[in-house]
């Protein structure tokens, strides 16, 4: 699935074919002595989408041309259709042309029309030729033509544009991914002699599912993009039935957000799978121009080690794919993961250590009830009536073999749980930070305020961090985490094995290093 062809031949350039089909890449160099040098590759074709990313932060020109809203075709505008990352990710489509004089009248006019407090964005309507998706316009955003006539329009807009009956793949744009560096090699399939590591593959539930880094994607790139806090699309995708088989595009839009789902959890931030465009017979026959919330680039995440992020995020994105074909495990592993995402991303400390107690207590029931040995009657009457939150909670920690200990070097954190031991109740890391989070949710005498932002954020990081293995834990994660929340720096590729895949029978404590367990 190319939107170009392959380049076969350049000067100093050659292409062969083993007897198993696959293609050898040779390229001759010689030195300044004359002495001649061969380097060849088998690297894949990197994926290439029907819509070019563009500069980061850039508006992305999707269509110029005719348009109208479904419901009114007859009434047609002339203009564009634009992807913007500001102030969020939308479509944005903008259009003009000359009123009617039965549309001056209902401008004067009275609209009966029921209202709301809602208002969903609109479809659009396209002229297609042959069935096939416009190609991309090489126009500049800032140099698209100015929609003309005295009806002037601008509209957000989500639409399906073109037939995803029957499709055979779809591509796709990753925006604020991920760096991994054990991705294997791909090429230009343009300049053959061109390659990078940037290939990321995952199976799941019968989908497969291919990522490739932009080319552009330097080091210095993602360094002003991290500094900045900034918004582009680092990665295209593919996604197709891993049998071969042809699928419709209401099962590649449900398959494409489990996978989001997937890369939230990786990256402990907002992503997406946008701008995916259908082909069949290698033709593009549909295309959804939509948008989700999409966070500004950060390092957030509490796992991914980039040295081995690929054979990570692979095996996460499969896990997450064959665990979610299930629609309450779907519908669990979504709503924990809102938890673990809102304590990530942007909110106070106390909230932090509030937030995914919710979530972990969430997974509980799942692991317990929903999936579990017990029925809702029986879990009701297991759990006391005084600390409940707290023991369901625990009943999950204990499950995926977590020592609910203190780390030795969470110095405010073991301040609080003396504070606490002095008035009677003596609390491991599990007690102090539920204590914590009842006082910041639960109106009492106590206030928030009593304990320190340092101590809100040890224990919003052991929370946070108990929510992220829980959430690997559910979906069946069996890879290594990086080692976080160590006493001192973590070195570059320093991992170690999640907590319920140990075999060493010793308490996997949260801030052990991977030579200290």
């Amino acid at each position: 699935m190319s939107d170009r062809p392959s380049k076969q031949e350049t000067p100093n350039v050659t292409v062969r074919y083993e007897p198993d089909g696959t293609r050898v890449v040779s390229r001759t160099l010689t030195d300044s002595q004359g002495k001649t040098l061969v380097i060849e590759h088998r690297a894949p074709d990197a994926i290439t989408h029907h819509y070019q990313p563009g500069d980061d932060g850039s508006d992305i020109l999707l269509y110029y041309g005719k348009l109208a809203f479904p419901d009114n075709t007859d009434r047609s505008y002339t203009g564009d259709v634009t992807f913007t990352w500001k102030p969020t990710p939308r479509i944005k489509m903008r259009g003009g042309r000359t009123s009617t004089p039965e549309e001056i009248k209902e401008l004067f006019g009275i609209s009966n029309t029921p209202g709301g407090m809602w208002r969903t964005a609109p479809g659009l309507s396209i002229e297609l030729k042959n069935a096939e998706i416009p190609e991309q316009p090489h126009v500049a955003p800032a140099g698209s033509p100015t929609p003309s006539g005295d009806l002037q329009i601008e509209e957000r807009v989500h639409a399906q544009i073109g037939d995803g009956k029957t499709l055979e793949g779809v591509t796709f744009l990753v925006p604020n991914g991920w760096r991994a560096n054990d991705a294997s090699r791909v090429c230009d399939p343009s300049a053959l002699a061109n390659t990078w590591f940037g290939r990321t593959t995952a199976q799941g539930d019968g989908w497969t599912v291919v990522f490739d880094l932009l080319p552009e994607m330097t080091l210095k790139k993602w360094n002003a993009l991290v500094n900045t806090g900034g918004y582009t699309f680092t990665h295209t995708g593919r996604l197709t039935r891993t049998d071969g088989a042809v699928f419709g595009s209401e099962e590649a839009c449900e398959a494409l957000d489990r996978i989001s789902l997937g890369l939230r959890l990786a990256l402990g931030r907002r992503t997406s799978c946008l701008l995916p465009v259908g082909r069949l017979h290698e033709r593009p026959t549909w295309a959804l121009w939509g948008t989700t919330p999409v966070d500004p680039m950060t390092n957030s995440s509490d796992w991914l080690e980039s040295t081995y992020s690929a054979q990570q995020i692979g095996e996460l994105i499969s896990r997450v794919l064959d665990f979610t074909n299930d629609k309450n495990s779907l519908q669990s592993f979504k709503n924990a993961l809102a938890y673990y995402i809102a304590a990530t991303v942007d909110v106070d400390a106390h909230l932090q250590a509030s937030l995914p107690i919710s979530g972990l207590q969430l997974l509980t029931y799942y692991t317990f009830v929903t999936t579990g040995p017990h029925t809702p009657k029986q879990w009701e009457k297991l759990v006391p009536k005084n600390r409940g939150t707290e023991w369901e909670v625990r009943q999950l920690l204990d499950k995926m073999q977590i020592s609910i200990s203190i780390p030795t070097h969470f110095q405010h954190l073991a301040a609080v749980a003396q504070q606490m031991a002095k008035n009677g109740a003596s609390r491991d890391a599990l007690g102090v930070v539920i204590k914590m989070r009842n006082v910041a949710t639960h109106p009492t005498k106590q206030q928030s305020g009593d304990y320190t932002v340092y101590a809100w954020a040890e224990a919003g990081m052991l929370a946070r961090y108990w929510l992220c293995l829980a959430l690997l834990y559910t979906v069946g994660y069996q890879g290594d985490v990086a080692a976080v929340m160590q006493p001192r720096p973590r070195q570059p590729g320093e991992t170690r094995g999640t907590p319920w895949t140990q075999i060493s029978g010793q308490p996997w404590r949260v801030g052990d290093g991977p030579d200290e367990t």
